[in-house]
């Protein structure tokens, strides 16, 4: 046996350590333990009191079946209802599934803007409709104010005289998330055959319908049965395309720097979102020697900036000759409304001859721009404008 010698000092010093490592791992348990109790992560697989296996593939084999008492008491989920019929909806995903859902679209655009910084506000409710109170920041300003606080200025008061009234000007901007589905055919045999195979599937598929989903409506919602996107939008400003020069590269650099400056101030999170084939174009522009493309100078989806400013690619903005084929946005002025909890509902009727059963997804979501109209400065003009959101007019 090798006998092992300390003083007294280092002694104290091996104690203290054995019990910062034994507090470090009672702290990780007791952390563990509530995050299991509140079901946070995205575990797939997990255990009942009566130990029975509890995942994504048996909650849908649960739906499937129509299995009502296990689905409320193991996965807590019930029945969604649609207020505007009053006819039974889908089963709600419980949410360490939600998340699994969720994350399948990390890669995709609108997610990588969120993950970035740069995306929308988010927003979640579970009422129909949700209420935000927004500054009416499109009305022509005291030159000693801004738009941007929505009229609210500081007076100049002699001594004691009465102060001057400067309220702040609100509006309610109101969002009712509107239904969106979608459905999925799959062999009958899948269910009891391989459930999880099953699961996987219908993981990535609508996860990922859900990610183009929103990058979608984001950028070019209509706003009729669907949230309102900012192309097109009565808040965004078009910018001519430049034609004053025999190089096309030219024309594109005057473009750009044309749009730069009618973007809204301060703007510090504003994103270029572009068609994929602009790509080329614009990694040819240039401020006298100076390339304005910088390739792989953030990690947002390819992961270049243009002018220093991240650029991201979407093949759901119109092509490269048309209007907002190529767009300037602070989307912190964007709000997207979801309501909570996605639904899930089964029918083995609809494809009854193929021997298929039909899955149909279900999501609610809302969103628009948090401005009516471009904001004009306050250096008296009157009609110099800008937004958060600025798009390039259609041209070549």
């Amino acid at each position: 046996m090798t006998e092992i010698v300390m003083n007294r000092s280092e002694l104290a010093a091996e104690i203290a350590a054995r019990l910062r490592e034994d507090v470090a791992s009672r702290l990780r348990e007791e952390v563990a333990a509530a995050m299991k109790a509140q079901n946070v992560g995205v575990a797939t697989t997990a255990t009942t009191a009566e130990g029975e296996g509890v995942s994504f593939g048996d909650f849908l084999k649960c739906v499937a079946t129509n299995d009502v008492q296990r689905l409320r008491a193991v996965y807590k989920s019930s029945k969604a209802l649609d207020e505007t019929t009053g006819a039974g909806g889908g089963f709600l995903v419980p949410t360490q599934f939600e998340e699994r859902i969720r994350a399948v679209g990390a890669p995709m655009l609108f997610d990588q803007l969120v993950a970035a910084g740069r995306g929308p506000l988010m927003l979640r409710t579970n009422a129909a409709e949700l209420a935000l109170p927004v500054l009416e920041q499109d009305q022509a300003p005291n030159v000693e104010s801004s738009a941007l606080v929505g009229g609210v200025r500081l007076i100049w008061r002699e001594q004691s005289a009465d102060v001057a009234e400067s309220e702040p000007k609100f509006e309610q901007k109101i969002f009712r998330p509107h239904s969106a589905d979608a459905y999925v055919a799959a062999a009958t045999e899948l269910i009891t055959d391989a459930p999880q195979a099953l699961e996987d599937t219908l993981v990535t598929l609508f996860g990922r319908a859900y990610a183009v989903l929103k990058a979608r409506v984001m950028l070019r919602g209509t706003g009729v049965g669907q949230p309102r996107g900012i192309v097109g939008h009565p808040a965004s400003i078009s910018v001519t395309r430049a034609t004053g020069s025999s190089s096309q590269a030219d024309n594109d650099t005057s473009t750009i720097l044309a749009m730069i400056q009618r973007l809204l101030p301060g703007s510090a999170t504003a994103v270029w979102i572009a068609h994929p084939f602009w790509r080329a174009r614009l990694m040819a522009t240039r401020l006298s020697e100076t390339l304005l493309y910088t390739v792989n100078g953030q990690s947002l989806v390819y992961g270049d900036t243009l002018a220093g400013i991240p650029i991201a690619y979407s093949e759901h903005l119109p092509a490269v000759a048309e209007a907002g084929s190529l767009v300037l946005a602070d989307l912190s002025y964007y709000a997207f409304v979801e309501r909570a909890g996605f639904s899930v509902a089964f029918s083995e009727h609809v494809r009854f001859l193929k021997r298929q059963s039909v899955w149909l997804f279900g999501v609610r979501i809302d969103g628009a721009p948090l401005v009516n109209a471009p904001l004009i400065l306050a250096d008296g003009a009157g009609n110099n404008t800008v937004s958060p959101f600025v798009q390039i007019a259609q041209g070549s």
